[in-house]
């Protein structure tokens, strides 16, 4: 048996662990190239968890599960990085940010990631530009894994919630990724809704690099406002 702790500097929402970064920590422990995690409770920070083979448990509470799964996931036409810039120059959760404090698109946060997307001009997917900095945790040459996950995560909401509301949270997150995040390059994001049923959404992201696609993700979010 391990165990998993998720600092309080990977937050999401106030007070719990950001999605992603969670989800791709627990997902390091599924021997499998795509891994499908779901979210049951929220990740409590700084404090120690056990993992149970696939599952995340605190005391006898079952927190998240993971499995090995496939992605089935063809990613749009990527735009340039001036393409993305402008789309991201636009993006409406600058000033609405429904958890501006996130470790993934926090628009405050200089020790995260600020992925922040804005809509393609005529397009229906949103794009930005990641630059991952040293700040990040990295190998000294890439990010690591779970940073990825994180990078994946939260732009997959911002289509879903254009206007920085109501706000959702992650439930599901279905992730492959398939090339290294190399700190100080320039990396296309991009985020597109998939479909909506009552409260929950459907979405997908990606990161491109300048070899192609480094990650794609498939996301069911939940709304909570």
């Amino acid at each position: 048996m391990s165990t998993l702790k998720v600092e309080s500097r990977f937050n999401g929402p106030p007070g719990m662990g950001n999605g992603g970064y969670s989800a791709g920590l627990l997902a390091a422990h599924v021997d499998s190239p795509v891994v499908s995690v779901r979210l049951r409770k929220p990740v409590p920070l700084d404090h120690e968890m056990e993992v149970r083979g696939g599952e995340l448990y605190d005391g006898e509470t079952l927190i998240a599960s993971a499995e090995p799964a496939t992605l089935d996931l063809g990613v749009p036409a990527t735009p340039t990085l001036d393409e993305a810039r402008a789309a991201a120059a636009k993006v409406p959760w600058r000033d609405k940010h429904p958890f501006p404090t996130c470790f993934g698109c926090g628009p405050g946060r200089e020790d995260g990631i600020a992925a922040l997307l804005g809509p393609l001009d005529g397009r229906k997917e949103w794009a930005g530009v990641w630059r991952p900095a040293g700040v990040l945790p990295n190998d000294g040459v890439h990010v690591l894994p779970e940073i990825v996950w994180a990078a994946l995560d939260c732009p997959s909401a911002q289509p879903v919630a254009p206007d920085g509301g109501p706000a959702f949270v992650l439930g599901t997150f279905v992730t492959q990724l398939e090339q290294p995040v190399e700190l100080g390059v320039d990396h296309v994001l991009m985020a597109w809704e998939l479909g909506r049923d009552g409260r929950k959404a459907y979405s997908a992201s990606a990161i491109i690099g300048p070899d192609g696609v480094c990650g794609r993700a498939r996301a069911v979010w939940v709304s909570i406002g």
